[in-house]
Parts: C-alpha cells; sequence; structure tokens
C-alpha cells in the first residue's frame, strides 16, 4: 500500500506556524519517483520568475539565467564547462604568497580551505556556497569566455548507477569517469560499502588534470604537492543518503531554515512530524564522487564536480524559500562551526569573505537569487 505523507504545510499548521498552503499532499511513490520534487520546483520556479516579472530594474525577467541539471544542458554547453574550469586551470592565481597555488582554480581551493570552519554547520553555509558558486560563474564568464548554463547535478537521478551517469561515464560530454579500481579501498564514510574506483582518474575530461595543494592532513597543506587527480564513485553512500526521497524529505518536513540546514547536513535534527535524515545529503553528494579531493573537506573544491553538487544544494535552498517566501528569508546560528569556539549570532548584515577571488558581500545580498542581490538566477525544475 502507498502511504499518504503530510506536507510541512499541514504539519507546520497543526504547530501553529502558518506556512504556505500550496505545498501538495505526496504518495511515498510520487516522492520516489522524483514527480514530487519536480512539482516543488516548478512552484518555486514559478514563484521566483513572479517576482522578477514585478522587478523594473536590476534583475528583470528577461535578464534571469537558468540553471539546469547536466543532463538537460546543450552539448555545447557541456563543453563549454568543462573548457571554462579548463582555461581556470591554466589562469595565473590571485594569491601572491601561497606556494602551492598555480592557477586560478586553485585559488577556489585556497579559498575554500581557509573559509571552511566558518563556512559550515553554522548560519553562513547555505548562502556563502551560493555566492562561491556565483563566483566560479562569473570567473567562467569574465576570465575565459563561458555564457552557458551553470549546471547542477541531482544525486538521486543516478544512484546506483553513477559510472552510466552522463555526469560521470568518462565521455566527451562528461566531467570525466571514475577513478582506477583500487582492490580494498575503503569508503569515505564507515558502514558504507567501498566505491568502484579510488585511484587516478582513467577517462574523459580532467583524466590529466593534477590536484596541487592538500590534502588537509598534511604538515603543509597549501604546499605544492602535485599528484594525480582521483575519484571513487561509490552508488552505496549516494542511495543511502543522495536519494530522490532524501532530497525530497528535507523539502517537505522542514519549515524553519535552522532545521532544514541541519537537515541537508546531517546534524541529527527532527523535522516535521519527527522525520529524521540520516547523515545528509551534503555528505551524500560529496562522498558519491569521493577520491582526492572529492573526499577532502577543506579541498574539495578543487573537485569540478563540487559546483553542480553544490549547486544542487543551493537548488533545494532555492525552492524551499520559494515555497513561502515571505517566511524563509531567515538564517539561523553563529558565524563559527558548530559554534566552536563560540561567536556571535550572525545576522544578515554580517559580512562574508571572498577575496582576492571576488569583493567580499554581506549575507543579505546573498538570500534572494533574482532580487536585489547580483545573481539573477533560477532553477530549471527537471
Amino acid at each position: 500500500m502507498l502511504s499518504i505523507l503530510k506536507p510541512v504545510a499541514a504539519v507546520a499548521l497543526l504547530a501553529g506556524a502558518a506556512i504556505s498552503a500550496t505545498i501538495p499532499t505526496f504518495t511515498q511513490a510520487q516522492i520516489d519517483s522524483g514527480e514530487a520534487i519536480r512539482k516543488l520546483g516548478q512552484i518555486a520556479y514559478d514563484t521566483a520568475m513572479a517576482r522578477a516579472e514585478k522587478a523594473t530594474t536590476g534583475c528583470t525577467k528577461d535578464k534571469v539565467r537558468i540553471r539546469k541539471e547536466w543532463r538537460n544542458m546543450t552539448m555545447a554547453d557541456r563543453k563549454g564547462f568543462q573548457e571554462g574550469i579548463t582555461c581556470l586551470m591554466k589562469a595565473p592565481s590571485r594569491y601572491k604568497n601561497i606556494a602551492g597555488a598555480r592557477s586560478a582554480w586553485d585559488d577556489y581551493g585556497v579559498l575554500h580551505h581557509y573559509e571552511t570552519p566558518f563556512v559550515h554547520n553554522n548560519a553562513l553555509f547555505l548562502l556563502w556556497h551560493r555566492h562561491y558558486n556565483w563566483v566560479l560563474e562569473t570567473d567562467l564568464e569574465q576570465l575565459c569566455g563561458y555564457k552557458g548554463v551553470f549546471p547542477y547535478w541531482e544525486w538521486g537521478l543516478d544512484c546506483g548507477n553513477l559510472d552510466k551517469s552522463p555526469l560521470w561515464d568518462g565521455s566527451e560530454y562528461s566531467l570525466g569517469g571514475n577513478g582506477e579500481a583500487v582492490k580494498n579501498s575503503r569508503p569515505a564514510i564507515g558502514g558504507a560499502k567501498p566505491g568502484s574506483g579510488g585511484g587516478c582518474l582513467k577517462s574523459g575530461p580532467f583524466s590529466a588534470m593534477k590536484v596541487n595543494i592538500g590534502p588537509v592532513t598534511s604538515r603543509t597543506p597549501l604546499a605544492f604537492n602535485p599528484r594525480c587527480f582521483k575519484r571513487d564513485l561509490n552508488d552505496d553512500i549516494c542511495r543511502r543518503m543522495a536519494s530522490i526521497r532524501n532530497t525530497t524529505d528535507v523539502l517537505l518536513y522542514t519549515s524553519t531554515v535552522a532545521v532544514f540546514q541541519s537537515a541537508i547536513q546531517g546534524e541529527g535534527v527532527r523535522g516535521d512530524g519527527g522525520k529524521t535524515f540520516g547523515m545528509g545529503v551534503h555528505s551524500g553528494g560529496h562522498f558519491a564522487i569521493s577520491g582526492d579531493p572529492g573526499s577532502d573537506f577543506h579541498f574539495s573544491a578543487l573537485e569540478p564536480g563540487f559546483y553542480l553538487h553544490h549547486g544542487n544544494i543551493d537548488r533545494m535552498h532555492f525552492i524551499w524559500q520559494n515555497l513561502d517566501w515571505e517566511k524563509r528569508q531567515t538564517i539561523s546560528g553563529t558565524g563559527t562551526m558548530y559554534n566552536m569556539p563560540p561567536s556571535p549570532v550572525s545576522v544578515l548584515t554580517d559580512n562574508m569573505g571572498f577575496e582576492p577571488l571576488h569583493r567580499n558581500t554581506t549575507l543579505a545580498k546573498a538570500m534572494d537569487t533574482v532580487g536585489n542581490s547580483p545573481f539573477c538566477y533560477v532553477y530549471e525544475p527537471w
């Protein structure tokens, strides 16, 4: 029998916190098939575009960029995105005193390394990474001439068949394939089955890529440490932690930003109706890719798939916000990871650091993807 799940709207009303009444009720089959998240994505898309349609300056409807799932991009845009990243790997670093940073691509690893304790498991996680992806989009355009679609990866479409995904199949229009199979390799998360790779990337774009800095466990993580680029695709982790159901449950059963961001990051919270979220889709997406630098908490930003993974995190935030826009322009928490060391409660006027890649900005400026912000984009429902 199909179980009927109450949407977050109904649960919140029982708790006395009225939110959007437009969220439909879905069966478990609709959730697992992806029908539910497609409908939620369409509601969010329509809501955001309606705001853009009312704008007379700035992000007007005719200027909105539409971000797409990788498999919905044209082959030309897939190729252009690859070539843009390759271009950044050849462009000079903007860091003048980092021995290991040899390119503009390395800059992203350095910045993420520095900011990791201040942009994870806290109030900045969602908005900092939203802006970080946009900085890459800006670099791809301004430094490398790529003006095509900025992609995301819906993990759940590929769980169980990662090596056949158009993103990871090693074909000309992918982001490269798996790493060479390594016997007795250990999964990135204890309790999971081993991945199917683990060694140097063996095919497709980026197979000749070198990782120049890291790992974070080294004594001098920012020293020049060239090595091959590795991947270890892991279907077990993907199925357990980044399925369509995992993603949709977070959208349906989190009525506050505190619970929403904690559910994404696997912090052990309970959502509306007592819903639990396991270890979280954030870890699930990262460790479905794994490898070096993909499994490195600090330097995972040197894996090209990082930005499509975080594109999907941002897509989740975009959908969640636009399901009840008036009440979901909020943040929760402090400016340090797990509030260690203790730090003040974050407010929207707080600054986020992006120099030297880009000028710094406030949390408030990153709140809306189509409003009074530098962004002007929406996510197309797949």
